[in-house]
């Protein structure tokens, strides 16, 4: 088990504004270790979300800001938890993956994921392989890095 940012786990390219931004760690796993590697991505669709904000004047470089998360945007996988109102949840990606290959007519599921405050555009089936929702989503205010 590794546990890392969802942006490093996916297995599809990363994109910002229609710009390849990079070629994650995922990406190059499932590449070596086929169906072996499993990304599952966690979300949640209200509570607050710990964005990064760059601070040159800290030792990491960034600073942590405990920010509210907005509404799920429609096409998100966070919208698609909304409207199921199915709580604590998992969503197994690989049968959608699966059901979309099959059948040219079904739609290719949500297009976006919230990764911290903002919406990563990824074709979410094919970026994991399953999406852990927890209802609301809290920051450790507690922790101290040095």
């Amino acid at each position: 088990m590794l546990a890392a940012h969802k942006a490093h786990i996916q297995k599809s390219p990363i994109s910002f504004n229609g710009h390849l931004t990079g070629l994650p760690m995922g990406q190059h796993l499932h590449r070596v270790l086929g169906d072996e590697y499993f990304a599952l991505g966690l979300t949640s669709i209200t509570g607050h979300t710990a964005d990064m904000r760059r601070d040159e004047n800290t030792c990491f470089g960034f600073t942590i800001d405990n920010t509210p998360l907005e509404p799920p945007e429609p096409g998100s996988i966070e919208a698609a938890f909304g409207d199921a109102e199915s709580g604590l949840n998992i969503a197994d990606l690989r049968q959608a993956r699966q059901g979309a290959r099959g059948n040219a007519g079904l739609a290719s599921g949500p297009d976006r994921i919230r990764i911290q405050g903002a919406y990563m555009h990824t074709p979410v089936i094919e970026a994991f392989d399953a999406i852990l929702n927890s209802p609301t989503s809290t920051v450790a205010d507690d922790l101290e890095f040095t």
